[in-house]
């Protein structure tokens, strides 16, 4: 029995002996495992961190190369203001203790510290024969150095460059940036990586240019000769080693990264991360030996420590994983915060980033707006937990432990009683109702790379138990990529605004150019065309790569000798604008012409003025017509006046006149004639001034014409052929009927004229649409309109008679053979209409006159066929006659007497109311339209219907303006008996206005 228990005994010694081994090189193994995934992690935070720095440098040193760059293409040399643009970039650089620049020599040519620095021979630096050397070269970090003089002398240093290029890609010096180490070792420091750890950076090249902690006689190490650079470091774009560091004999397990090759696709730097394999292996022999006293406590407890050793190296796996799930976290968002184009953006996703790392259910970050550390910008993330108070959105004001922990640039980590007791706290101060309530309290700065503060991420109530240190050194870790985040998205986001600035300028110069109508032209003093804009392309009919380099007087030989010639060379020579217009022959183009002169030349500034000379005459010539217009218009009233007496009493002397006195009567019927012309002369007068009131109707012109046949032929005569086209589907037209025969009649009587050997009249009618081109030339309403065209085969016109043949009284006639009315009563009734006219006609080729009227539309009046002719009836009805003209006036009352109306007369508005005012009856009111004393015929027509609403109203006048006529036409309902108008006239208007006959 004995044996069986020892042999027992000695089977499950020999069983947990295996056991605990195999056990202990398992761990052993995750402890490795562990390390190498801690510095894993490390390593790409590391990279990120560093990368962020690197662009930072990258993108000043891009700035400054490319402004050199683009001067020394103009061939004007390094610019002149690099002294100040090195010293911009040092100023924004908190990390940089000066940028400078060497030509192709090696010579220091400029840096920030000085502004006329000595051409010191730096040719030997690794920064000058590095880019000299090597073609291609892109951004390079040289192996760093102690400064000697100045600024940095004592302090650890390393150059980072990029080479500067000619146009033509040779070499031609370089742009660097002094680089402190010490801002690269500060974040190095931070990280916790044991006693025994290592972090450090490696150039391209294989060079140690950092290590922290730091070792003096490490730094510079040049490692491009070992087998672990040359077979793993620079094969493989990450990767674990482990090694015995050939600087302090520590063996380590170690893992490296690239920088850059991720976001570029070119390697800058390689950074590593290696952890004292004894201190990560110091838990495990801990552990081990814990376990080892366990097994010789007894065999009883083997099992229960077995599983309580188990038990903990899953929490402690958990842990493990735990955590390095949190670091890979920590660094695949701190890659992410630099895709971030704008920071509201990159707040909410810190935010975001910090509830996941440390199960917060409240966090907060905010940038400050100055020195109180006021919140100027924050994003908020909270839990379900805190559902009620996510619109909350009020910005502290920088007091209590917020600005204590802005002040000081330190972390704070409090449970909520240390946080109540703290005396910085204020209990959230004015907010105090309505801030979200904490548990517990973490807080952490963002600090810019000057050291500056920036603002600050906060985090409370944790989901289980209280913030922890893992959880404060994380968020110090975030907080770091935050700020260096930040620092590189506002740079990027100054570069962009001032490379917008810039485009903006250029695009605007070419914009101004490109979009004014005027064509532009440069020359330089050999008169070689230099600049030219789309317009000036446009009016020359080339491109301006056609007349790139060319000669002015080669390219255009026909000026020289000519005006332009000499005021271009006279503005050159005396340093003075000239400006002249002038006729090109060759584009049969007038051509507006300002030349300014420069110290590099001459700038044209060229408008062709051809179309606008032709408008302007055309409205020279509308002008004169309408003023030709108002002067006829104001002496026909007067002479209307006058005729209407003459006729009147010629009628009279006619009709009391017997066959036995002969001579009398004769005298009296040649009396009675030239009224009738001088009437017809004055109503071809107010035809042309626009004055003549018409009743416009919807008018089929194809009926009207074919109406006017049987009279055109007898007018014409038998040697004149007249010819017909009716257009198809013709619209209606807007238009006084009777007045379009008459302007007819005028053209048809015109063309015979032209053709007194005889020949062929041709009337034309057609629908036209008319664009806002010819409209905006022709002074008329785009829209649809109906044409009738007059055309013959007579002698035709010239340019010059085309001119004037509108002109009221021009004819080209025999003195008395015609009174030069016919055209420009065509012209005013065409425009008094609402339409146009137009000559089309040359010498020998005969003429067309084309009239264009408005289409009428659905609801315009059609036109009525002449009743029969009214007969002269009497009455005895009461009428009040108003007219100023004292001659009208008794012809009009003795007339409307002598066929038996009673009738009250009174010369102006204010007598013919008095009778209304007084009670007297009258049946109708006979007014001019013209009257004196303020108040026109309508308005007296209008107070009348007041007082007596069932009194009829009839006008009379010879020349009307807006009172009963309006756009050329009769307003609706209203009677008008034009001036001048014969006693049947009278009589008939009178009696048909008294019986309600008007239509």
């Amino acid at each position: 029995m004995k044996k069986a228990i020892i042999l027992a005994n000695i089977l499950v010694a020999v069983i947990l002996s295996s056991l605990f081994a195999l056990q202990a090189v398992t761990e052993r193994n995750d402890f490795i495992e562990a390390a190498y995934r801690d510095a894993e992690n490390l390593t790409e935070a590391l990279a990120e961190q560093t990368f962020q720095t690197l662009s930072g440098v990258d993108l000043a040193l891009t700035t400054v190369s490319t402004t050199i760059q683009t001067e020394s293409r103009g061939g004007r040399g390094l610019p002149d203001n690099l002294h100040e643009l090195l010293e911009d970039r040092q100023a924004a650089s908190s990390f940089s203790m000066a940028y400078f620049v060497l030509d192709s020599q090696g010579r220091a040519v400029a840096t920030s510290r000085a502004e006329n620095p000595e051409p010191v021979d730096l040719s030997d630096y690794p920064v000058f024969t590095h880019h000299r050397n090597t073609s291609d070269s892109g951004l390079f970090i040289a192996p760093p150095r102690k400064g000697e003089v100045g600024h940095a002398e004592g302090q650890w240093l390393s150059n980072v460059s990029r080479p500067l290029t000619h146009p033509d890609g040779s070499f031609a010096g370089v742009v660097a940036a002094a680089v402190s180490l010490d801002y690269l070792l500060n974040f190095y420091n931070a990280l916790r990586i044991g006693e025994q750890g290592v972090v450090g950076l490696v150039n391209a090249e294989g060079t140690v240019i950092a290590r922290s902690p730091f070792r003096e006689e490490a730094i510079g190490t040049d490692l491009s000769d070992t087998d672990l650079f040359r077979t793993l470091m620079s094969q493989h774009e990450s990767g674990r080693f482990e090694r015995r560091y050939m600087s302090d004999g520590v063996r380590r397990l170690s893992a490296f990264r690239h920088v850059g090759h991720e976001q570029t696709g070119q390697d800058q730097a390689v950074v590593y991360v290696g952890l004292g394999r004894e201190e990560v292996l110091e838990h495990w022999y801990d552990h081990l030996f814990f376990a080892g006293l366990l097994a010789l406590l007894g065999m009883i407890l083997f099992t229960t420590a077995s599983v309580l050793v188990w038990r903990n190296t899953v929490r402690r796996q958990q842990w493990e994983e735990a955590r390095s799930e949190r670091l890979r976290m920590l660094a695949q968002e701190s890659a992410a915060l630099a895709q971030f184009d704008n920071v509201e953006s990159l707040l909410q996703h810190v935010t975001d980033v910090s509830c996941r790392l440390t199960t917060a259910h409240q966090a907060l970050a905010s940038l400050i707006k100055d020195t109180t550390y006021a919140q100027a910008l924050m994003a908020v993330t909270l839990s379900d937990k805190y559902a009620a108070w996510r619109d909350y959105d009020e910005k502290s004001d920088g007091i209590g432990i917020y600005h204590l922990v802005c002040e000081s640039n330190q972390a704070m980590m409090m449970t909520q009683e240390e946080l109540e007791a703290h005396p910085a706290w204020t209990g959230f101060s004015y907010a105090k109702e309505r801030h979200p309530p904490m548990r517990g309290w973490l807080a952490v700065p963002i600090i810019g790379q000057d050291g500056s503060n920036l603002g600050l991420i906060q985090l409370s109530d944790k989901a289980q138990g209280e913030f922890t240190e893992d959880d404060l050194n994380e968020m110090k870790q975030l907080a770091s990529i935050t700020g260096a985040a930040l620092e590189n998205l506002m740079a990027l986001q100054e570069r962009d605004r001032a490379l917008q600035e810039a485009n903006a300028a250029k695009e605007e110069v070419e914009t101004i150019f490109n979009s004014i109508s005027d064509a532009v032209l440069a020359f330089d003093r050999e008169w070689r065309f230099v600049y030219m804009n789309p317009e000036a392309e446009r009016i020359l009919g080339r491109s301006r790569d056609a007349f790139q380099d060319k000669v002015l007087w080669e390219e255009f030989p026909d000026v020289v000798g000519t005006e332009l010639e000499s005021e271009y060379y006279r503005a050159v020579r005396e340093n003075v604008p000239v400006s002249l217009e002038y006729y090109y022959p060759v584009y049969d183009a007038w051509f507006s012409i300002r030349a300014y002169p420069h110290e590099k030349g001459l700038t044209v500034y060229l408008r062709d003025i051809t179309q606008q000379l032709e408008t302007q005459e055309r409205l020279r010539q509308s002008q004169k017509m309408d003023a030709i217009g108002q002067l006829t218009g104001g002496i026909a009233h007067d002479f209307n006046n006058l005729l209407t007496v003459i006729l009147g009493n010629s009628d009279m002397l006619v009709d009391e006149l017997s066959e036995a006195d002969e001579k009398p009567r004769q005298r009296a019927e040649t009396i009675q004639k030239a009224g009738e012309r001088a009437a017809e002369l004055t109503h071809r007068l107010l035809a042309f001034a626009r004055r003549q009131p018409l009743d416009p109707r919807a008018t089929d012109l194809n009926q009207l014409v074919s109406g006017m046949g049987e009279m055109l032929r007898r007018t014409l005569g038998e040697n004149i052929n007249i010819e017909l086209v009716r257009g198809s589907g013709l619209w209606k037209a807007v238009v006084d009927p009777n007045e379009l025969e008459n302007a007819v009649l005028n053209l048809a009587i015109n063309a015979r004229d032209a053709m007194p050997e005889g020949g062929k009249l041709t009337i034309e009618t057609a629908n036209i649409s008319v664009d806002d081109s010819y409209a905006a030339d022709h002074r008329m309403n785009p829209g649809q309109y109906v044409m009738l065209a007059v055309s013959d085969t007579g002698q035709g016109m010239s340019s010059e008679v085309q001119e004037k043949a509108f002109e009221p009284f021009f004819t080209t006639k025999e003195q008395g053979k015609g009174s030069g009315l016919g055209l420009s009563m065509v012209y005013g009734f065409a425009r008094q209409t609402g339409g146009h006219v137009r000559i089309y006609s040359e010498p020998g080729a005969g003429t067309a006159v084309r009239l264009y009227v408005p289409r009428a539309d659905g609801e315009a009046e059609t036109a009525k066929t002449q009743d029969a002719a009214v007969p002269i009836q009497s009455g005895d009805e009461h009428i009040l006659v108003v007219e100023d003209d004292d001659l009208v006036r008794r012809h009009a009352v003795t007339s409307l007497r002598n066929l038996g109306y009673r009738v009250t007369e009174c010369a102006n508005g204010a007598a013919a109311l008095t009778y209304l005012d007084a009670g007297e009856q009258f049946d109708m009111l006979l007014t001019d339209v013209m009257l004196p004393g303020g108040m026109t015929g309508k308005q007296v027509a209008d107070e009348s219907l007041q007082r007596a609403p069932g009194l009829k109203v009839l006008f009379m006048s010879g020349y009307t303006e807006n009172a009963i006529v309006h756009h050329g036409r009769l307003d609706r309902g209203v009677q008008l008996l034009g001036k001048p108008f014969r006693l049947r006239d009278l009589a008939r208007k009178v009696r048909e206005v008294l019986d309600n006959q008007a239509s």
